[in-house]
């Protein structure tokens, strides 16, 4: 049921497979330099290997579909979805410039090789975000609506369908609220590319739609997506430890703060320092100790000679 509805939406299906979870082996070299600048509290550089493969394979894609866009523009949506959704953008605004779109933008460059697919930089809020995606993936998706309307109800996937439009016909309305008479909300052109006869309404009317086939557990990620992205898989940082393997150089603070000993570590310090300052003193006494015996040594030999020599004479 639930893979004949995702494969069925097309928002879904490519999701889907941009959700799917890939190796950090360490050959990616622009994850792994941009991940030692940042300095996240969460680990960048496992998303940063996802993302960089996804822009590959979606640059490869627009090289044997020759001006298809919906890929390149179905990713841009996934990728600030996906930030949202592990919790790496925890604002309530988008920003463009930040220090961790600058690093996504230059990982963008750097994986976009035949320069076919661009990064979307937004200044929005997220819920704007949210409701321009969702506004989005239906203007993708109402086709296969319509499609899957035309089957024997039994076989219709109802209790999906049906909780995915009514969601989408709740956004729609908020849309169609905010766009009228203004029209600046950014989803508002969207908004206006889908048909009047295509809208979230006429078709829960048209699958007559009750109460009992409608509940978003229908269509919580866990139960659509194969590989779905969780917040708890990116939790861990990629340099959890202050101090560096490499040479013990301290790394810098998430906000840019020094950050200064405390009293009690002040005096650990010294502590150590003393101890290693009097295991050094050890080693000359220990020579000087080792100096006196042979010393004493040899004036005792000498004498014991002397005493043989006067006893034979």
């Amino acid at each position: 049921m639930y893979s004949d509805f995702k494969n069925a939406l097309m928002s879904y299906a490519k999701y889907d497979i941009f959700n799917k979870h890939v190796e950090v082996d360490g050959e990616n070299s622009k994850c792994e330099e941009l991940s030692r600048n940042l300095r996240m509290n969460k680990s960048f550089k496992k998303f940063c290997y996802m993302l960089s493969k996804n822009i590959k394979d979606v640059c490869g894609i627009l090289v044997l579909k020759e001006g298809t866009s919906e890929n390149c523009e179905f990713l841009n949506y996934w990728l600030y979805d996906a930030l949202i959704k592990i919790n790496f953008l925890n604002d309530e605004k988008i920003e463009s410039q930040s220090s961790l779109m600058d690093k996504i933008s230059e990982l963008w460059d750097e994986s976009n090789y035949n320069k076919k697919c661009d990064l979307i930089k937004h200044n929005i809020k997220k819920t704007d975000f949210i409701h321009m995606k969702e506004l989005y993936d239906y203007s993708k998706n109402y086709l296969a609506i319509e499609d899957n309307q035309t089957i024997h109800r039994e076989q219709q996937c109802r209790n999906q369908y049906c909780s995915y439009i009514k969601n989408v016909d709740h956004v729609y309305e908020l849309a169609k609220s905010a766009c009228n008479p203004h029209n600046d909300k950014p989803y508002c052109q969207i908004l206006g590319r889908i048909p009047e006869g295509k809208i979230p309404r006429v078709f829960l009317n048209g699958y007559n739609c009750i109460d009992d086939e409608i509940h978003e557990d229908h269509i919580t990620d866990d139960k659509i997506f194969t590989n779905q992205l969780l917040a708890t898989e990116f939790e861990v940082p990629d340099y959890p430890s202050v101090v560096q393997q490499t040479g013990g150089t301290f790394s810098q603070p998430i906000d840019g703060r020094i950050q200064h000993p405390s009293e009690g570590s002040s005096s650990n310090s010294s502590v150590k320092v003393g101890l290693s300052t009097f295991g050094m003193s050890l080693v000359p006494l220990f020579l000087i100790y080792k100096v006196k015996i042979h010393v004493y040594f040899i004036i005792f030999t000498f004498i014991m000679n002397q005493l043989f020599s006067i006893k034979k004479n």
